[in-house]
């Protein structure tokens, strides 16, 4: 094989692809919760038999990051895994399966390679690769690759479900393992077009990906309590349908128990004589009425059959065919296993569990917008975000330059009170009432119980509430400098605004000095970067970068290339020295 790792792809729109890709999952891993995932999109080509070509196997990008030595043994591991794979001692009672089987013996067998000889990097780099299905494009079997931090499946702990070789892609152990399924499975619906990777926008939006992504994911505790995957429901819409309805004017809350009814991890205090089908939402809604704060319905994935609770001895998240789903309000609801919280939906809007006190992201925003405050001030100002997270009931907490001036404006809006400093009990008992809490940096209060205004603000959307919405509102409507923290009856945290982190300078400048040194066959890394930190570009930077891609457009071509036009950059308005670490 080849170790030439420039001009492999004949394939002309595979940087296009491999971008749309990789753009794709960081929107999906963003809409799902997770701030500026780092993703990482490859292609790994092999030759499809009977082809000829110079390179049996090439790789998208081919600058370097993963060099194609990691692929040297590709072809020989293809074929011990079609010599050894187990679909070859199956028979299909039809022709058309018998006629078909070899060649999905050989694409299952090209993944399984690729997976394979990856491994050792991921150990090395910390991080996970997710191999799709491969599609022939030209004199190749492509095969999309994405990568993921290892780190990440720290904060986000994962389920120990079976995953066996011959039906990998059906056990997804996460709600991420579930989105990066379906992007890349959007990546294969896009290699079987015409000319993939030349038209954008034929994938799924990333907010439909979401959706189609929580209805996967909630096939697995279904399967692991014993349903079957022919027959099983889609509980992500069963619980969605469930959790919209009102009974005799009250919002549904409450606990379910997904786990077999008959098996010995729960305890059955009540049982009806007639199992309530979930596709009956109303009789659902009805029965779950009933349950007391220490109790819960018992379901399977079809049916509600009577009350109980978690069997004495039984670890949940240990055993994992026990699930807990918690109805906490009006669309609102939550998939835990043990105390590990695995998805929550708002509005039929899925999403990872957030940190429920980020303290570091809490204090430098609250420190960037206000720098007067002491650390007397911020003390005072954690130990509000304290009270309000541990409470039953959501809150907002305003912290404004101009506390004194918005308490006299919104007077006929809220209760306007003499200043006087918070103390967290204070805190307590005022967010009790509907509205925001108005204080100063100082931790001074000047109104409570405010209805908030402002115009509708890019970022409103039903799925996050009216406090979310209310107050993205209002601190959108001035340049006063202005802090949100909308505290959810979830327990977790919104901040309004989150300003950007902060880099160090000499990071862009180092690679703006990269780019001036690079040649047209090796840049395409280093101006994706600069292109997704566009906002960081001072002007005497955005200069350097526009001479470099002029003088790398103007470099000759071969006939049927193809390069990006990039817009040329621009230093951004709302750029200043509170974004650079330095």
């Amino acid at each position: 094989m080849s170790t030439k790792t420039i001009k492999l792809f004949m394939w002309a729109y595979q940087h296009a692809f491999r971008y749309e890709v990789e753009s794709l999952a960081s929107y999906v891993l963003e809409g799902l919760g997770i701030p500026s995932p780092k993703v990482a999109c490859l292609l790994v080509g092999t030759i499809v038999p009977g082809h000829s070509n110079q390179n049996d196997v090439c790789i998208e990008p081919e600058d370097g990051k993963w060099q194609i030595s990691i692929f040297a043994e590709l072809q020989e591991a293809i074929n011990s895994e079609i010599a050894n794979h187990p679909m070859k001692n199956m028979f299909y009672g039809d022709e058309p399966s018998m006629r078909d089987k070899p060649e999905n013996i050989r694409r299952d067998s090209v993944r399984k390679a690729v997976q394979k000889a990856l491994e050792p990097y991921d150990s090395d780099c910390g991080v996970v690769s997710f191999v799709g299905s491969p599609e022939q494009v030209e004199d190749y079997y492509i095969v999309p690759v994405i990568q993921l931090p290892k780190k990440l499946f720290e904060s986000f702990p994962t389920l120990h479900v079976p995953s066996p070789d011959d039906d990998s892609q059906t056990w997804q152990a996460s709600l991420i393992h579930s989105a990066i399924r379906g992007i890349l499975s959007e990546a294969h619906d896009e290699l079987v077009r015409y000319e993939p990777g030349r038209f954008s926008r034929r994938m799924r939006s990333p907010e439909e990906v979401i959706r189609r992504t929580a209805g996967d994911f909630m096939f697995v505790p279904a399967t692991t309590i014993g349903a079957s995957r022919y027959t099983m429901s889609n509980l992500f819409e069963t619980f969605n349908q469930i959790s919209s309805l009102m009974y005799e004017g009250t919002k549904g809350t409450g606990r379910l128990l997904l786990a077999n009814p008959d098996g010995d991890t729960v305890d059955m205090s009540l049982r009806f004589s007639t199992p309530v089908p979930f596709r009956d939402y109303r009789w659902s809604r009805k029965v779950l009425q009933m349950v007391s704060p220490g109790s819960a319905l018992v379901a399977n994935d079809e049916y509600i059959f009577g009350i109980g609770g978690i069997a004495a001895g039984v670890n949940p998240w240990e055993e994992q065919n026990v699930f807990e789903v918690e109805f906490l309000g009006h669309y609102h609801w939550r998939i835990s296993c043990g105390k590990t919280v695995l998805m929550i939906s708002k509005y039929e809007t899925p999403s990872l569990p957030q940190e429920k006190f980020p303290q570091a992201l809490l204090l430098d925003t609250y420190h960037r917008l206000f720098p007067s405050a002491c650390k007397e001030d911020a003390d005072l100002f954690i130990e509000l975000i304290n009270v309000a997270v541990e409470q039953s009931h959501g809150s907002m907490l305003v912290i404004a330059q101009d506390a004194a001036c918005e308490a006299d404006r919104l007077q006929s809006q809220g209760t306007k009170i003499d200043p006087m400093k918070l103390t967290p009990d204070l805190f307590s008992q005022v967010s009790s009432i509907d509205g925001a809490v108005i204080v100063d940096p100082h931790g001074f209060c000047y109104a409570v119980g405010v209805i908030l205004d402002g115009p509708v603000r890019r970022g409103c959307t039903p799925s996050r509430g009216s406090r979310y919405n209310s107050g993205l509102r209002y601190v959108g409507s001035d340049s006063t400098h202005r802090l949100a923290v909308v505290a959810s009856d979830d327990q977790t945290l919104d901040v309004i605004p989150v300003p950007r982190p902060r880099i160090h300078r000499s990071i862009i400048v180092d690679t703006i000095k990269e780019l001036e040194r690079a040649t047209p066959d090796n840049y395409h890394r280093v101006i994706n970067w600069l292109d997704q930190h566009r906002f960081y570009v001072e002007d005497e930077m955005c200069l350097r970068i526009n001479t470099a891609l002029a003088r790398i457009s103007n470099e000759p071509m071969e006939v049927g290339g193809m390069r990006i036009m990039w817009p040329e950059f621009a230093q951004d308005p709302d750029l200043n020295d509170s974004y650079f670490i330095d």
